[in-house]
């Protein structure tokens, strides 16, 4: 069992199951809250976190980036200005596909510039998918 003494004004003791939960809960507490979170591990030293940097975990991007305001703006513009015609394939939805817009560089590896829109294309879903995060190939 892990445990965790958050402390600000206020202290509080939690218990967590496994290390990778103790860990992101330090994490999510100290992105909110000023103080200092004490992790204690089984049969080792106590950790003192007090910035959510030390930490071995980052924003959720995927389900926050895909819902957000400036990305379904941003996702209808390239739509307005790319068309709904796959870039790769040349296939449309009124031949049964589904449209992504795809960025060509991929955000995993250039986060900076996930939100511009020349980095933007629009694939079907099989080309989309078959491109992965492995190919940087602008087909426009």
């Amino acid at each position: 069992m892990w445990s965790v003494t958050f402390k600000n004004d206020r202290r509080r003791t939690a218990s967590y199951k496994t290390e990778r939960g103790a860990l992101k809960a330090i994490w999510k507490w100290l992105k909110v809250n000023e103080g200092h979170a004490v992790f204690l591990a089984p049969e080792a030293e106590p950790k003192v976190f007090t910035d959510c940097e030390e930490l071995p975990f980052s924003e959720p991007i995927e389900q926050d980036f895909y819902s957000s305001g400036k990305w379904l703006n941003l996702r209808h513009q390239a739509l307005v200005k790319y068309g709904s015609r796959c870039a790769c394939c040349g296939i449309t939805p009124t031949q049964g596909a589904i449209m992504h817009v795809d960025h060509i560089k991929p955000r995993s590896l250039y986060p900076e510039i996930a939100l511009d829109i020349e980095n933007l294309q629009i694939l079907c879903e099989a080309c989309n998918k078959g491109k992965s995060n492995f190919s940087e190939k602008k087909w426009r």
